[in-house]
C-alpha cells in the first residue's frame, strides 16, 4: 500500500525539529535537505500542500483564536505555519474546531513558510518561479472571512 499525498505532506512534516511552535525553538533544516532529495515536482507539490494547507486556516475563526490584535498579516500567517508544524492531528483538529492554543504572542514558525524555495534553490541552484494554485497569504480565503 502506496501512503496517500496527505500522509507523505505529514511525514515530511514530521522532519520539523524542535516544538515547532517558533523559529528560535524549531528547525527545519532537515525537512529542506529531504524536500531538496526529491524531484522538482515533488518541491512543487509540497508548496501547494502547504499553501492548500494554510488557505484552509485562513478564516475570521481561526484568526480570532491566533491573533490578538487585527490587521496582524504576516503573525497570522506565521501562527498558521506554526500550526501545520505541529502535525496532522493537531492541524486537522484547529481546522475543524479553533481553539486557544496558548503561546505567546511571538510564537510563529515563519521558517517553514520557506523550504520549498530554499530546497528548490538548493536543488537547481535557481529560484523558485512556483505560484499555488490558492493563497497561503492571509486574508486570502474569501469564503473564510464571509462570517
Amino acid at each position: 500500500m502506496t501512503p496517500s499525498n496527505d500522509d507523505r505532506f505529514w511525514k515530511f512534516i514530521a522532519l520539523i525539529e524542535g516544538n515547532g511552535w517558533s523559529d528560535s525553538t524549531s528547525s527545519v533544516s532537515a525537512l529542506t535537505t529531504e524536500l531538496a532529495k526529491a524531484d522538482e515536482t515533488t518541491i512543487f507539490w509540497f508548496q501547494e500542500t502547504l499553501a492548500q494547507k494554510l488557505h484552509a486556516l485562513d478564516t475570521r475563526a481561526h484568526y480570532k483564536k491566533l491573533i490578538w490584535k487585527s490587521g496582524s498579516a504576516d503573525p497570522f500567517l506565521y501562527k498558521r505555519l506554526s500550526i501545520v508544524a505541529q502535525g496532522q492531528a493537531y492541524y486537522e483538529k484547529f481546522l475543524a474546531a479553533p481553539f486557544w492554543p496558548r503561546r505567546w504572542p511571538t510564537d510563529w514558525l515563519e521558517t517553514l513558510y520557506y523550504v520549498a524555495q530554499d530546497a528548490y534553490l538548493h536543488k537547481t541552484g535557481n529560484e523558485m518561479l512556483f505560484e499555488a494554485s490558492v493563497s497561503p497569504e492571509s486574508y486570502h480565503n474569501k469564503e473564510g472571512w464571509l462570517s
